[in-house]
């Protein structure tokens, strides 16, 4: 592959292309040969009207190039030139025919090139993490029991509603003789003596399944608005549960992949300075995040990419003022403000970006994976399902930017604070996503 760089302007790049024939020749045999064995309008197969292959052979195969073959040769260009595309490159132009090698002209926007970050002039103190407290780890025993609590039908004859019993009804309320939010519910479940509905305990005591009783409370904080007014409830027990609580015991331990009371406590005590150490983490990312743009002198933004975010702006805030949900001077209002929040969130990107490169950064794509798929569990879905869809592929996306951006972050904390840094002995690097290229993933 033949490949030419030429610059047009201000970050702005075209690419010329020309793959050889012999490289071509095995795809186009292949599609030619599929075309001449495929049915046309009733014709046999091999027997089509004239010119009808050599049409077809061109769509399809500018097809195939344009979604299977252009992308990976682009790629391997760029890395020859050393050029990043901020934009997905337009073709300009393509030639081919069966006998001849492919050519194509692309146009293409780079991300602007940055100096390394000077980390001196980062602020940022360093704060230690709170030790976990006896009382922490108790407290968490108390609600991975409540967890794993269980209820039971209340047996026995003619079973009466004691404390600590768990029940379940159906309420009809009226405040002055009308209907309020939250005053119509079937199947309400909760625990009587518990913290949920405690207006309501107290009537409850001594009822027996299916019985149904009128009674007037004090709405509690759960009603909003309603708070504190005098209500009506008909109150009709469906059925009453024993609530069953799990012990301190071998099983237990077994659930909870430790082997005693000791090694839970010690589990549960790192886990708590794991969250920690995150959220401490993510305090210093929103610090170093909110320097950053102070740190760099004023630099070109690709224009093309600015105009393609700056459009979906204008559609959505079209969609709300044709729908009447915001004023036309709202609209102009808001497409200034978000216009300068897109500005500054690009520099942002491109400082990452920029440090990314400087510090030859590699993204664990196990990580990745990982958070996709659970993702994808959590919402009862196939992960492989999942990123076929498009709005998979955006999750994915979301979660490579999101972690990219994480991963600059870090490094600049940990330059800030003279920490030893680890030298990424990831191997996997040729793999890449990249937010402007589509492409199969297994």
């Amino acid at each position: 592959m033949e490949s030419k760089i030429d610059e047009l302007g201000k970050l702005k790049y075209s690419i010329a292309l020309e793959i050889p024939f012999q490289e071509m020749k095995p795809t186009y045999d292949a599609i030619f040969n599929e075309l001449r064995n495929t049915r046309h309008n009733g014709f046999r197969r091999g027997k089509h009207p004239k010119g009808w292959l050599d049409k077809r052979f061109f769509s399809v195969m500018q097809k195939e190039a344009v979604e299977r073959l252009i992308p990976g040769y682009m790629e391997t260009a760029l890395k020859e030139h050393s050029l990043k595309p901020a934009t997905v490159p337009i073709i300009k132009n393509i030639e081919f025919n069966r006998n001849s090698p492919l050519s194509v002209t692309l146009d293409f926007e780079i991300a602007p090139s940055l100096p390394q970050l000077d980390y001196s002039k980062i602020k940022l103190d360093r704060k230690k993490v709170d030790e976990v407290k006896d009382l922490e780890i108790e407290e968490e025993i108390k609600n991975l029991l409540k967890r794993e609590e269980v209820f039971e039908p209340k047996g026995g004859d003619d079973p009466k509603v004691e404390i600590n019993d768990c029940v379940k009804v159906n309420l009809k309320g009226l405040i002055e003789g009308k209907d309020f939010p939250g005053s119509k519910t079937n199947d309400l479940q909760f625990v009587v003596g518990g913290e949920e509905f405690i207006e309501l305990h107290k009537e409850i005591l001594g009822m027996v399944s299916g019985e149904q009783k009128n009674i007037e409370v004090i709405l509690s904080d759960k009603y909003g608005e309603n708070k504190g007014k005098k209500a009506n409830f008909n109150v009709e027990l469906n059925q009453i549960f024993l609530v069953k609580k799990p012990e301190l015991s071998e099983s237990f331990f077994s659930k909870m992949g430790v082997k005693s009371l000791d090694e839970l406590k010690g589990k549960i005590d790192k886990n708590i300075k794991s969250r920690r150490e995150d959220e401490l983490q993510a305090s210093y990312r929103v610090s170093v995040s909110s320097q950053l743009l102070t740190l760099y002198d004023e630099f070109e933004l690709p224009e093309q990419l600015i105009e393609n975010e700056n459009e979906k702006i204008k559609k959505g805030l079209e969609k709300e003022f044709s729908e009447k949900k915001i004023t036309s001077d709202a609209r102009e209002k808001k497409l200034n403000e978000e216009y300068d929040n897109l500005k500054k969130e690009l520099r942002k990107k491109f400082i990452l970006d920029s440090i990314s490169d400087h510090e030859n950064l590699v993204l664990d794509e196990n990580e990745v994976a990982k958070e996709f798929v659970g993702l994808a569990q959590m919402t009862g879905q196939s992960p492989d399902k999942l990123f076929q869809s498009q709005f998979g592929r955006e999750i994915y996306q979301r979660i490579i930017l999101r972690k990219k951006e994480d991963l600059a972050l870090d490094r600049i904390i940990s330059r800030a604070f003279g920490d030893p840094i680890e030298k990424n002995i990831s191997e996997k690097k040729e793999h890449v996503h990249d937010e402007n290229y589509e492409h199969n993933h297994k």
